[in-house]
């Protein structure tokens, strides 16, 4: 079977493309880091991959606000990254990438008409690094969770991580469709309903504030002699997505 090939769009600002990079060909796949104006260019083209990951950082500067610029360029390749998700093929999104695939319309529902969920500034009005405890939702279709315990940890670093929702309506539809995914056990930024992560309906799409290429290696971890897990939690993650592509 061949190896799965991943494409790491990067851009200015993004810094965790590396991570991303090295936790995926640890997995067996073949990555590719590929800047945004190689996309734009033609000179890559995303159908001809089996993953798309939008790693973390500051694209831009943030300017604006987190992941905008990025989405707006992003937003003229639309057409290849609606088919690649209709394919059902895995988009993960940690970080700025999640603020991206929410301001590009990916996430939570994509082809909808206006974007009906984003990322903003933290209630604490500052930057956050720290580990943190979530839940997850055992009901959700995300395939990048699945076989994952009741409750993980993973690393957060961000300044606009508050998850929002234009109405009640969405926040509920997301609730109901089960496809609220992580949610943090002590919420550290304010988001509603404590979210830390959500799906499409398919499951196949994944954003999330958190960084599980942050903890691929038990070591990672900052007490890692006294937490014992079966397998780093951001490992499984990437892992479950690498598994579906090849079967």
């Amino acid at each position: 079977m061949k190896k799965p090939k991943v494409l790491i769009v990067t851009a200015p600002g993004i810094n965790c493309e590396f991570e991303t990079f090295n936790a995926f060909n640890f997995l067996g796949c073949v990555s590719e880091l590929v800047h945004i104006n190689a996309l734009l260019k033609k000179d890559r083209k995303i159908l001809n991959y089996d993953i798309l990951a939008f790693p973390g950082g500051f694209s831009y500067g943030d300017d604006i606000a987190g992941g905008t610029i990025l989405a707006n360029k992003i937003k003229k390749l639309l057409p290849d990254i609606l088919k690649f998700n209709k394919s059902a093929r895995p988009i993960i999104g940690i970080c700025n990438g999640f603020q991206v695939l929410m301001k590009t319309g990916v996430l939570p529902f994509a082809g909808a008409k206006h974007q009906s969920a984003s990322l903003s500034f933290n209630d604490c009005g500052h930057y956050i690094d720290k580990w943190v405890d979530l839940k997850v939702n055992k009901k959700s279709p995300c395939i990048f969770t699945k076989n994952l315990p009741e409750e993980i940890k993973l690393p957060i670093a961000h300044g606009e991580g508050k998850f929002v929702t234009d109405t009640d309506k969405t926040l509920s539809k997301l609730i109901d469709k089960n496809l609220v995914v992580l949610r943090y056990s002590n919420n550290p930024n304010g988001s509603v309903y404590d979210i830390a992560g959500i799906t499409n309906e398919r499951g196949n799409v994944f954003g999330l504030m958190p960084h599980p290429e942050r903890y691929v290696l038990k070591y990672h971890h900052p007490l890692w002699r006294q937490t014992v897990v079966k397998s780093p939690h951001g490992l499984e993650i990437l892992k479950n997505a690498v598994e579906y592509v090849k079967n």
